[in-house]
């Protein structure tokens, strides 16, 4: 029996390890997913900051971060010094070895995130068994928030890597007290202390705890080590961690840098003072969109069981699980205005849950050898660490649908999800409008950005020149320095947009508007983008949730542009329209010209291919003519409205969703929050001409379950007035989407 017993241990343990192999390659395809994707909007944003201050290094050959681009050597009061400089240099490392990349600096966190799982099960496998390591490392790779965020270029990542190369290294160390695995937990202290401040909060616990329980308490309590070793790594620790924090303040406050760094703790603690309560009751569903209500029940339990099994069962080690708890609570509720902001703060939570769960599995086995002995049915065969994979195993398999749900929803939104039910948009097409537009940029000067470009570092990377914001149009008595200037149409005033055409040669993009001061002035040039379907490779490298685009001249596009102005020469457009957007625009060319019936056709046209069901009509004259609907990578929704002339006040289009069920297989409840989106007119309505078509387009974002859209014009100003619709209703259905 023995021998069988043998027999089915290794057996279990080969299980285990191709569990180990099987999540960690899945959860390497999934962080690896949109690697190469173009920056842009959103938490995404983040990318372009570290890649801006790898540019910075390398150009200038500084060694601290500047997140903005400069026209001279940056001096140390540009430092961004909020953080320790660690993760920043090694971006910096990787940009001038493999060049300038929009994967490069997310290179960095998907290394580590794909080492996590293996790491994970080699932390569970020394605390408990090699099952309890498989369900640890496979919790990790399905948790919402660890595949939504595994790539992401901010502190999280390599900070829960450090606490867990630093366990690692020390539970590998305390088996024989091989100094090499000392050296390995040593280097997770110094690359936790160089990362992010919150490190000190997991490392504090661990050396106070295991301090405490072996150097304090008598042996028979604790068991006995080797206490010379044990001190070597416990000092060492202490030491390089309070050096090198020590350290980066000591330089901070030479730099004058530490009035900045308590100013932005102060403003990211703002507010923890509230009820633990009422916070949590605020990102009820951001909580649970990232974990699932399963994964923080689970959670919840595992708290008191390691304190008892910390404290009273002398498991001394696992304080180390303890201490990432420790680490994720009191970053998330210290720092309420961050966490408030950043919905991925909590991450260190999914390398606590992952450990809890093989804690958990632990205790199951434990409880089932034990109801079994008291039953005298011993366990002969070695079956309980295998049954327990097994339904403990159905844990992660629930987890999985929301967790891919999650990573799909944080790649589409910039990691912004829901945004508390506020527009937000995903502007990758400003991204690449941009990066054109800079190619044809001389260097060295500074670009204006209009403030409705709402800039990001997402735009500073695709431009890569010193930016500057100004709220108004462009001016003629600018410095030659000040050369170019770039602004959304969509998000500028309408007399702002007629100063801009009227001074200077605009070249458009889509809804994007660039101004060389240098250039003559001259009627409008428009460029759009045509859109197509990725490859298999390219949606999994680059266009995962954008489509594939490329810049043209389009004649159609230039027309309206100049005809909404009334700038000349403006011939009609030679050719056949094919697109939708070129039919509707080649209506308003034959109104234009007075031609009633090639209007009428190209109407007709336009009608047949749009769905018709939900037109309407308002109460000056406006109608809906209809909609388009257009899936894909990134879902777009499209209208199309008749004008009855120009609106007696500037309006907007508002649409807005609910979710009325949650998905099928769906763990996390419906979000209850009604989602605006949409973007304003790209031909505000203040130009609006009789007869003539106009579109409104949006990117939707759709959230899981079955999410109903509808919309109404509202106007811009307070006091304004907006088209109702005739049959009384306050809004037009639009859209459902299951």
């Amino acid at each position: 029996m023995l021998a069988a017993e043998r027999s089915m241990d290794r057996t279990t343990e080969r299980i285990a390890k191709g569990v180990v192999v099987a999540a960690t390659v899945w959860y390497a395809l999934a962080v690896v997913w949109c690697l190469a994707a173009h920056i842009g909007n959103g938490h995404d944003a983040l990318t372009g900051s570290r890649g801006i201050m790898a540019d910075n290094m390398i150009h200038w050959g500084i060694w601290g971060p500047v997140r903005e681009y400069e026209l001279d050597r940056p001096g140390t009061d540009l430092y961004y010094t909020h953080h320790p400089f660690g993760t920043y240099w090694v971006v910096a490392i990787f940009a001038r070895v493999l060049g300038r990349h929009e994967w490069v600096p997310r290179l960095v966190p998907v290394l580590m995130s794909i080492a996590s799982p293996p790491l994970l099960y080699g932390i569970a496998r020394r605390l408990w068994d090699p099952v309890c390591g498989a369900l640890t490392a496979l919790a990790y790779s399905v948790v919402p928030i660890t595949l939504a965020f595994g790539n992401l270029a901010g502190f999280e990542v390599p900070t829960v890597f450090a606490c867990l190369l630093t366990t690692w290294g020390y539970l590998r160390f305390a088996e024989r007290w091989q100094k090499r695995w000392m050296l390995v937990s040593l280097l997770g202290v110094l690359w936790g202390a160089n990362v992010d401040w919150n490190y000190v909060l997991f490392l504090g616990p661990v050396l106070g705890g295991l301090a405490i329980g072996y150097l304090f308490l008598p042996s028979r309590w604790v068991g006995r080590i080797p206490a010379r070793p044990f001190s070597q790594w416990a000092l060492l620790a202490a030491a390089i961690a309070t050096i090198t924090v020590v350290g980066w303040f000591w330089y901070f406050h030479k730099i004058n840098a530490i009035t900045g760094l308590l100013e932005s703790d102060f403003k990211r603690s703002k507010g923890s003072e509230l009820p633990i309560d009422s916070v949590v009751a605020s990102r009820r569903y951001w909580i649970d969109v990232t974990f699932t209500p399963l994964a923080v029940l689970l959670g919840k339990i595992a708290v008191p069981i390691l304190v008892l099994r910390v404290f009273l069962a002398r498991r001394v080690n696992e304080i180390f699980v303890l201490a990432i708890w420790t680490m994720g609570f009191v970053t998330y509720t210290k720092f309420k205005n961050g966490a408030d902001v950043h919905i991925y703060w909590p991450f260190a939570f999914g390398a606590y849950f992952a450990l809890a769960m093989g804690m958990l599995a632990w205790c199951a086995m434990w409880l089932s050898r034990w109801i079994f002995a008291r039953l005298k049915r011993p366990d002969t065969r070695g079956l309980v660490p295998l049954v327990t994979l097994g339904y403990m195993g159905l844990v992660p398999l629930l987890i999985l649908p929301d967790g891919i749900e999650a990573l799909h929803y944080a790649r589409q939104t910039g990691g912004r999800f829901n945004e508390k039910g506020a527009r937000d948009f995903r502007d990758v097409d400003k991204a690449e409008a941009l990066m054109w537009m800079s190619e044809r940029m001389v260097p060295d000067v500074i670009v204006e950005l209009h403030d409705g470009m709402h800039s990001t570092w997402a735009n500073d990377w695709a431009v890569r020149h010193k930016l500057k914001g100004l709220s108004g149009p462009p001016n003629t008595d600018a410095p030659a320095l000040e050369r170019y200037y770039v602004a959304d149409l969509e998000f500028m005033a309408p007399l702002d947009q007629k100063k801009m055409f009227d001074t200077f040669k605009v070249v458009v993009v889509d809804h994007f508007a660039m101004v060389d001061r240098s250039a003559p002035k001259g009627p409008a040039e428009a460029y759009v983008f045509d859109e197509r379907e990725p490859t298999l490779l390219e949606w999994y490298f680059r266009y995962g949730t954008q489509p594939v685009r490329t810049v043209r001249p389009d004649a159609w596009a230039t027309w309206e542009m100049r005809d909404a102005w009334s700038q000349t020469p403006n011939p009609p457009p030679t050719g056949h329209p094919e697109t939708l957007e070129q039919v509707r625009i080649a209506h308003n060319v034959a109104v234009s010209a007075g031609q009633a019936k090639a209007a009428q056709d190209y109407q007709e046209q336009l009608v047949a291919r749009i769905d018709t069901s939900v037109s309407a009509a308002f109460n000056d004259g406006t109608r809906l003519l209809g909609l388009k609907y257009t899936p894909g990578v990134a879902p777009e929704l499209a209208l199309f409205f008749r004008a009855a002339g120009t609106p007696a006040d500037d309006v907007d289009f508002a649409i807005a969703s609910v979710v009325d069920a949650r998905k099928p297989l769906s763990l996390v409840p419906p979000d209850d929050r009604i989602k605006q989106l949409g973007a304003p007119f790209l031909m505000s309505t203040r130009v609006w001409r009789v007869g003539y078509i106009y579109s409104e387009r949006c990117e939707v974002h759709h959230r899981a379950g079955r999410e109903r859209f509808a919309g109404r014009f509202e106007p811009l100003a307070k006091d304004g007035k907006a088209p109702k619709p005739l049959d009384g209703s306050s809004e037009v259905p639009l859209l459902t989407i299951q």
